[in-house]
């Protein structure tokens, strides 16, 4: 391959181990990134509580507790300081110190149960499980990315909560921990469902990645292909061209050579090689033809042009199919100065590959109409046969490159010349449309701008 010839690009794509990973730091990103909403929460609660418990509760006490959860507070703080500036936060240890830093600050808020309260005091006791249930509620939506922390937090804060409600001996008391405990059980299912509702969504995103990046690879390999084929397809039809010259040069030279005097035999083969050699180099052609459309390389010169005159050049390229199955082809007589918008050197060959399939599926002495007329903004030529027609379940293959039909009757032909035709049709902006009765024949329509549609 010629060192033009395109690469692929390799694109790889997340294996399930890589998934995981990507949403395990994903929801550590996310957790962090709560870090200061988190914190504000729980500062506002022991706010809270400090100033509505001063009067009944002994102050270094609750000082001292204020203190500690300011200090975890300012620890949290700095973890997510330095995962801010971190360029790579990837080792396990932002989750360890994440979880270690929420256990620590639920086992000072569980602590207030049994320092700041006593069992006399039940609105002492009622104002701190409100302000621990909120605090708790205000953590599932920032603590719920990672499980471990939300349940741990929820854990830790809760049971020590109800079952000092349950215990102590209070008429109030055993109803408000039945309370706490459906409240914080509800706090517990919200929390799981929210964490698997966030890693499930965070696999999705990630699964659709990889869905995307196989997609572009895919297509890309595809190009790639596609591209190799056109450049081989031309390389081996410039290669195969040479030495079909050459054999058909030697076979006229032998034709022509009136120093030797050959036989009928012989004069008849060479007229085969001839004929064998004049159809492969058209089926190169049409390979060459196909290749350069296909890679882009084909050009297109429009320009007003006479439907008659490209008739008149085209029929005489058919003349020897015509003779040897007997066609006769007719042409429109009020044709002759309707124009169109194409490139004539296309147009000619679309003509011509249609002529010739009108010929080679055409019954023996059969005839070819070609008619023309305008339509609005657009020239409509018809090449009208009366062959055996195109059946309906084939006609949706019809302009497919290497489709062909009536292979049984080993018809000439690669199947490429109604591909070809259609491409070759589209870059001049028009485009071929067939219609089709078994038994009576087929009519292929080419549609053109006219002059006005330019």
């Amino acid at each position: 391959m010629s060192s033009d010839s395109p690469v692929p690009i390799s694109k790889t794509t997340l294996s399930a181990t890589d998934i995981d990973e990507s949403v395990r730091l994903e929801k550590i990103r996310l957790i962090y990134s709560n870090i200061p909403t988190n914190i504000l929460s729980t500062l506002i609660g022991a706010a809270l509580f400090a100033y509505t418990q001063s009067n009944f509760i002994e102050h270094s006490l609750l000082i001292n507790w204020v203190l500690f959860l300011l200090a975890i507070a300012l620890v949290r703080l700095g973890l997510f300081i330095a995962y801010q500036i971190t360029p790579n936060p990837k080792k396990r240890i932002w989750e360890i110190a994440f979880v270690s830093t929420v256990l620590t600050t639920s086992i000072i808020w569980a602590s207030a149960i049994f320092f700041l309260t006593s069992e006399d005091n039940i609105v002492s006791q009622v104002i701190l499980a409100a302000i621990m249930m909120a605090v708790a509620a205000g953590s599932v939506s920032t603590l719920s990315y990672l499980k471990t922390a939300s349940v741990g937090f929820l854990s830790i804060i809760s049971i020590p909560l109800i079952f000092w409600s349950l215990s102590i001996q209070n008429e109030y008391s055993f109803y408000l921990g039945l309370v706490y405990l459906v409240f914080f059980l509800t706090l517990l299912l919200t929390s799981l469902r929210f964490n698997r509702y966030i890693t499930e969504s965070i696999e999705l995103s990630y699964k659709s990645i990889n869905h995307v990046t196989e997609l572009d690879a895919a297509n890309e390999q595809s190009e790639y292909a596609n591209a190799a084929k056109s450049i081989f397809l031309s390389s081996m039809s410039h290669e195969l061209r040479t030495p079909m010259n050459a054999i058909m040069g030697f076979a006229q030279i032998m034709q022509i050579d009136r120093g030797k005097t050959l036989t009928q035999e012989q004069l008849h083969n060479l007229k085969e090689i001839m004929s064998a050699s004049e159809h492969l180099l058209a089926l190169i052609d049409d390979i060459l033809d196909l290749s350069h459309l296909e890679s882009g390389q084909f050009s297109s010169v429009p320009t007003t042009i006479n439907i008659n005159d490209v008739i008149d050049e085209t029929i005489p390229l058919v003349f020897h199919l015509m003779k040897r199955k007997n066609i006769n082809i007719s042409v429109q007589d009020d044709i002759e100065f309707l124009t169109a918008y194409a490139d004539p050197l296309l147009l000619r060959k679309v003509l011509f590959n249609l002529l010739c399939n009108a010929i080679k599926y055409n019954i023996e002495g059969g005839n070819i109409t070609i008619t023309a007329k305008k339509l609005d903004t657009n020239v409509d030529i018809n090449i009208i046969d009366t062959g055996n027609g195109i059946a309906d379940d084939d006609i949706g293959d019809l302009f497919k490159s290497f489709h062909r039909l009536d292979r049984k009757n080993n018809v000439n032909g690669v199947g490429i010349g109604l591909a070809l035709s259609k491409e070759m049709l589209e870059v001049m902006n028009s485009k071929i449309s067939v219609t089709s009765t078994i038994g009576q024949g087929s009519c292929f329509t080419i549609t053109l701008p006219s002059t006005n549609e330019k």
